[in-house]
Protein backbone atom coordinates (compact mmCIF):
# COMPACT_ATOMS: atom_id res chain seq x y z
CA UNK A 1 0.00 0.00 0.00
CA UNK A 2 1.71 3.39 -1.29
CA UNK A 3 1.47 6.08 1.33
CA UNK A 4 -0.20 9.49 -0.52
CA UNK A 5 -0.41 12.94 0.44
CA UNK A 6 -3.17 15.40 0.02
CA UNK A 7 -0.92 18.65 1.03
CA UNK A 8 0.70 17.77 4.53
CA UNK A 9 -1.88 15.30 5.44
CA UNK A 10 -0.25 11.40 5.03
CA UNK A 11 -2.95 8.95 4.17
CA UNK A 12 -3.23 5.00 3.13
CA UNK A 13 -6.18 3.88 0.66
CA UNK A 14 -7.81 0.84 -0.31
CA UNK A 15 -10.88 -0.01 -2.75
CA UNK A 16 -10.32 3.39 -4.46
CA UNK A 17 -12.22 2.39 -7.36
CA UNK A 18 -15.44 2.35 -5.21
CA UNK A 19 -17.64 5.87 -5.22
CA UNK A 20 -18.65 5.23 -1.11
CA UNK A 21 -16.04 6.80 0.84
CA UNK A 22 -15.73 6.19 4.57
CA UNK A 23 -12.80 7.87 6.27
CA UNK A 24 -10.53 6.74 9.64
CA UNK A 25 -9.57 9.25 12.22
CA UNK A 26 -7.08 8.02 14.83
CA UNK A 27 -6.96 8.55 18.37
CA UNK A 28 -4.24 11.48 20.32
CA UNK A 29 -0.87 10.89 19.66
CA UNK A 30 -1.18 7.81 18.13
CA UNK A 31 -1.88 6.96 14.16
CA UNK A 32 -3.42 5.27 11.01
CA UNK A 33 -1.63 2.23 12.15
CA UNK A 34 -4.51 1.70 14.61
CA UNK A 35 -6.79 0.65 11.58
CA UNK A 36 -4.37 -2.25 10.46
CA UNK A 37 -7.04 -4.66 11.43
CA UNK A 38 -9.29 -2.85 9.69
CA UNK A 39 -7.69 -2.75 6.17
CA UNK A 40 -6.60 -6.55 6.56
CA UNK A 41 -10.13 -7.62 6.77
CA UNK A 42 -11.22 -4.76 3.99
CA UNK A 43 -12.73 -7.88 1.70
CA UNK A 44 -14.72 -9.21 4.49
CA UNK A 45 -16.50 -6.44 5.92
CA UNK A 46 -15.54 -2.95 3.80
CA UNK A 47 -15.67 -4.68 0.31
CA UNK A 48 -17.29 -2.28 -1.95
CA UNK A 49 -15.99 1.44 -0.42
CA UNK A 50 -13.07 2.80 -1.00
CA UNK A 51 -11.36 2.90 2.76
CA UNK A 52 -9.36 6.06 3.67
CA UNK A 53 -6.98 5.63 7.04
CA UNK A 54 -5.63 9.28 7.68
CA UNK A 55 -2.65 10.42 10.28
CA UNK A 56 -4.20 13.39 11.60
CA UNK A 57 -1.93 16.57 11.40
CA UNK A 58 1.52 16.78 13.66
CA UNK A 59 1.04 12.60 14.07
CA UNK A 60 2.68 9.66 12.29
CA UNK A 61 3.84 10.52 8.61
CA UNK A 62 1.44 14.11 8.30
CA UNK A 63 3.71 17.23 7.65
CA UNK A 64 3.30 19.45 10.38
CA UNK A 65 3.40 23.40 10.20
CA UNK A 66 3.32 24.64 13.75
CA UNK A 67 1.57 23.73 17.02
CA UNK A 68 -1.14 21.46 16.69
CA UNK A 69 -4.99 22.65 17.48
CA UNK A 70 -8.30 20.94 16.78
CA UNK A 71 -9.42 24.10 14.67
CA UNK A 72 -6.46 23.87 12.67
CA UNK A 73 -6.60 19.79 11.84
CA UNK A 74 -10.70 20.05 11.48
CA UNK A 75 -9.51 22.78 8.74
CA UNK A 76 -7.16 21.04 6.98
CA UNK A 77 -9.15 17.23 6.80
CA UNK A 78 -12.46 19.18 5.78
CA UNK A 79 -10.41 20.39 2.71
CA UNK A 80 -9.49 16.65 1.96
CA UNK A 81 -12.94 15.51 2.51
CA UNK A 82 -14.18 18.13 -0.16
CA UNK A 83 -11.57 17.26 -2.50
CA UNK A 84 -12.56 13.71 -2.13
CA UNK A 85 -16.11 14.31 -2.71
CA UNK A 86 -15.25 16.76 -5.44
CA UNK A 87 -12.78 14.16 -7.30
CA UNK A 88 -15.43 11.25 -6.89
CA UNK A 89 -18.27 13.85 -8.04
CA UNK A 90 -15.89 14.46 -11.44
CA UNK A 91 -16.03 10.54 -12.12
CA UNK A 92 -19.45 9.74 -11.70
CA UNK A 93 -21.68 12.74 -11.73
CA UNK A 94 -22.93 12.16 -8.41
CA UNK A 95 -22.80 14.69 -5.28
CA UNK A 96 -22.35 12.40 -2.31
CA UNK A 97 -21.35 11.98 1.17
CA UNK A 98 -18.61 11.16 2.82
CA UNK A 99 -18.62 8.44 6.13
CA UNK A 100 -16.44 9.02 9.20
CA UNK A 101 -15.38 6.78 11.65
CA UNK A 102 -13.48 8.51 14.30
CA UNK A 103 -11.73 7.28 17.49
CA UNK A 104 -10.50 10.00 20.56
CA UNK A 105 -9.30 13.39 19.08
CA UNK A 106 -10.19 12.24 15.42
CA UNK A 107 -14.05 12.38 16.49
CA UNK A 108 -13.17 15.63 18.37
CA UNK A 109 -12.15 17.05 14.85
CA UNK A 110 -15.08 15.30 13.30
CA UNK A 111 -17.81 16.68 15.43
CA UNK A 112 -15.85 20.73 14.37
CA UNK A 113 -16.16 18.91 10.74
CA UNK A 114 -19.94 18.34 10.91
CA UNK A 115 -20.65 21.43 13.15
CA UNK A 116 -19.51 23.85 9.95
CA UNK A 117 -19.86 21.43 7.10
CA UNK A 118 -22.48 18.73 7.75
CA UNK A 119 -23.60 18.65 4.05
CA UNK A 120 -20.66 16.74 3.54
CA UNK A 121 -21.28 13.98 6.08
CA UNK A 122 -23.23 10.31 5.65
CA UNK A 123 -22.65 8.37 8.77
CA UNK A 124 -20.72 9.35 11.67
CA UNK A 125 -19.43 6.74 14.32
CA UNK A 126 -17.68 8.06 17.37
CA UNK A 127 -15.36 5.88 19.73
CA UNK A 128 -13.80 6.88 23.20
CA UNK A 129 -14.61 10.83 23.01
CA UNK A 130 -13.16 13.03 25.26
CA UNK A 131 -15.29 16.20 25.71
CA UNK A 132 -14.60 18.40 28.53
CA UNK A 133 -17.54 20.35 30.45
CA UNK A 134 -15.00 23.36 30.70
CA UNK A 135 -11.60 24.78 29.48
CA UNK A 136 -8.39 24.62 31.51
CA UNK A 137 -6.36 27.21 31.32
CA UNK A 138 -3.10 26.28 30.40
CA UNK A 139 -0.74 27.95 32.98
CA UNK A 140 -2.62 25.84 35.44
CA UNK A 141 -3.34 22.34 33.49
CA UNK A 142 -3.56 19.32 35.17
CA UNK A 143 -2.15 18.31 31.45
CA UNK A 144 0.80 20.79 31.89
CA UNK A 145 1.61 19.09 35.45
CA UNK A 146 1.29 15.41 34.45
CA UNK A 147 3.83 16.40 30.96
CA UNK A 148 6.17 17.78 33.54
CA UNK A 149 6.31 14.41 35.77
CA UNK A 150 5.97 12.39 32.76
CA UNK A 151 8.89 13.89 31.28
CA UNK A 152 10.88 14.07 35.03
CA UNK A 153 10.37 10.26 35.17
CA UNK A 154 10.67 8.72 31.24
CA UNK A 155 13.98 10.14 30.70
CA UNK A 156 15.01 7.87 33.09
CA UNK A 157 13.70 4.99 31.17
CA UNK A 158 15.21 3.34 28.61
CA UNK A 159 12.85 3.10 25.51
CA UNK A 160 12.09 -0.52 25.48
CA UNK A 161 10.81 0.36 29.24
CA UNK A 162 8.24 2.67 27.81
CA UNK A 163 6.79 1.21 25.05
CA UNK A 164 6.18 -1.72 26.94
CA UNK A 165 4.03 0.45 29.36
CA UNK A 166 2.55 1.73 25.92
CA UNK A 167 1.67 -1.92 24.82
CA UNK A 168 0.64 -2.81 28.42
CA UNK A 169 -1.78 0.50 29.28
CA UNK A 170 -4.20 -0.09 25.32
CA UNK A 171 -3.75 -3.51 26.08
CA UNK A 172 -2.35 -4.45 22.62
CA UNK A 173 0.09 -7.09 21.40
CA UNK A 174 3.94 -7.07 20.61
CA UNK A 175 2.91 -6.77 16.91
CA UNK A 176 2.48 -2.83 17.35
CA UNK A 177 6.05 -2.16 18.92
CA UNK A 178 7.72 -0.74 16.37
CA UNK A 179 4.36 1.81 15.65
CA UNK A 180 4.54 2.56 20.12
CA UNK A 181 8.41 3.50 19.28
CA UNK A 182 7.13 6.06 16.72
CA UNK A 183 5.07 8.15 19.79
CA UNK A 184 8.59 8.57 21.32
CA UNK A 185 9.71 10.63 18.00
CA UNK A 186 7.67 13.42 19.33
CA UNK A 187 8.59 16.08 22.39
CA UNK A 188 7.38 16.01 25.24
CA UNK A 189 6.25 19.64 24.87
CA UNK A 190 4.37 18.53 21.31
CA UNK A 191 2.85 15.90 23.32
CA UNK A 192 1.75 18.24 25.55
CA UNK A 193 0.01 20.59 23.34
CA UNK A 194 -1.69 18.03 21.65
CA UNK A 195 -2.95 16.26 24.94
CA UNK A 196 -4.12 19.39 25.95
CA UNK A 197 -6.44 20.44 23.28
CA UNK A 198 -7.74 16.76 23.38
CA UNK A 199 -8.52 16.86 26.83
CA UNK A 200 -10.18 20.16 26.93
CA UNK A 201 -12.19 20.13 23.96
CA UNK A 202 -15.55 21.84 24.56
CA UNK A 203 -18.58 21.17 22.48
CA UNK A 204 -19.26 24.77 19.84
CA UNK A 205 -21.90 26.66 21.56
CA UNK A 206 -22.88 27.48 17.34
CA UNK A 207 -23.60 23.36 17.41
CA UNK A 208 -25.68 23.26 20.90
CA UNK A 209 -27.87 26.00 19.49
CA UNK A 210 -28.21 24.26 16.03
CA UNK A 211 -31.21 22.17 16.42
CA UNK A 212 -31.66 21.03 12.71
CA UNK A 213 -28.46 19.20 13.09
CA UNK A 214 -29.48 17.73 16.48
CA UNK A 215 -31.58 16.12 14.70
CA UNK A 216 -29.13 13.90 12.67
CA UNK A 217 -30.26 10.03 13.36
CA UNK A 218 -27.41 8.41 10.99
CA UNK A 219 -24.72 8.77 13.83
CA UNK A 220 -23.68 6.09 15.98
CA UNK A 221 -21.52 7.02 19.49
CA UNK A 222 -20.03 3.88 20.84
CA UNK A 223 -17.48 3.57 24.50
CA UNK A 224 -16.30 0.84 25.84
CA UNK A 225 -17.08 0.07 29.29
CA UNK A 226 -13.03 -0.43 30.23
CA UNK A 227 -12.10 2.98 29.15
CA UNK A 228 -11.01 6.30 30.93
CA UNK A 229 -14.29 7.18 32.67
CA UNK A 230 -14.38 10.53 30.72
CA UNK A 231 -14.74 8.67 27.80
CA UNK A 232 -18.20 6.86 29.00
CA UNK A 233 -18.86 10.34 30.32
CA UNK A 234 -18.72 12.25 27.22
CA UNK A 235 -20.31 9.08 25.07
CA UNK A 236 -23.76 9.74 27.12
CA UNK A 237 -23.18 13.53 27.17
CA UNK A 238 -23.14 14.01 23.17
CA UNK A 239 -26.25 11.41 22.93
CA UNK A 240 -28.23 14.10 25.26
CA UNK A 241 -27.68 16.39 22.82
CA UNK A 242 -28.23 14.19 19.44
CA UNK A 243 -31.29 12.67 20.49
CA UNK A 244 -31.90 10.61 17.63
CA UNK A 245 -28.39 8.84 18.26
CA UNK A 246 -27.56 5.77 18.76
CA UNK A 247 -25.74 4.44 21.88
CA UNK A 248 -23.99 1.07 22.65
CA UNK A 249 -21.54 0.14 25.44
CA UNK A 250 -19.02 -2.38 24.87
CA UNK A 251 -18.57 -4.92 27.72
CA UNK A 252 -15.06 -5.06 28.75
CA UNK A 253 -13.98 -2.86 26.12
CA UNK A 254 -10.75 -0.87 26.09
CA UNK A 255 -9.82 2.58 24.21
CA UNK A 256 -8.23 0.61 21.21
CA UNK A 257 -11.04 -2.47 21.23
CA UNK A 258 -11.01 -1.54 17.44
CA UNK A 259 -7.71 -3.60 17.73
CA UNK A 260 -8.43 -5.87 20.36
CA UNK A 261 -11.71 -7.25 19.11
CA UNK A 262 -11.44 -6.26 15.70
CA UNK A 263 -13.79 -8.46 14.61
CA UNK A 264 -17.25 -7.47 16.58
CA UNK A 265 -15.81 -3.56 15.56
CA UNK A 266 -15.68 -4.29 11.87
CA UNK A 267 -19.03 -5.68 12.06
CA UNK A 268 -20.88 -2.96 14.23
CA UNK A 269 -19.34 -0.53 11.67
CA UNK A 270 -20.32 -2.06 8.33
CA UNK A 271 -23.64 -3.19 9.79
CA UNK A 272 -24.20 0.46 10.71
CA UNK A 273 -23.06 2.37 7.12
CA UNK A 274 -24.78 -0.03 5.15
CA UNK A 275 -28.08 -0.98 6.96
CA UNK A 276 -28.19 1.55 9.68
CA UNK A 277 -28.60 -1.36 11.58
CA UNK A 278 -26.71 -2.95 15.05
CA UNK A 279 -26.76 -6.48 15.25
CA UNK A 280 -27.49 -8.26 18.73
CA UNK A 281 -24.13 -9.56 20.68
CA UNK A 282 -23.82 -10.63 23.96
CA UNK A 283 -20.49 -7.78 24.76
CA UNK A 284 -22.83 -5.18 23.08
CA UNK A 285 -25.52 -2.84 25.35
CA UNK A 286 -28.01 -0.97 23.38
CA UNK A 287 -28.60 2.19 25.63
CA UNK A 288 -30.79 3.79 23.07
Amino acid sequence: MTLKYFHNLAYDEIGEENNEIILFLHSKLLGKWIWKKQKEDYKKYFNGFHCIFLDLPNHGDSKSEGDFSIKKASMEIKEFVKDLIETKRKKTLKRNKINLVASGLGASISIEIINKNPHLINNLIFSGLEIANFKESKSNSVINRLAKTQSEYLNEKPDTFIIKAYLRHYGISKEYFDDVEKILERSIKEEEKIAFESLNYTIPKSLIDNKRLLEKENMLIIFANKEDLNCTQSAIGLKSLFKNAKLIEIDKGKHLWNIIDNELFNTIIANFIKFNYIEKNSKINILE
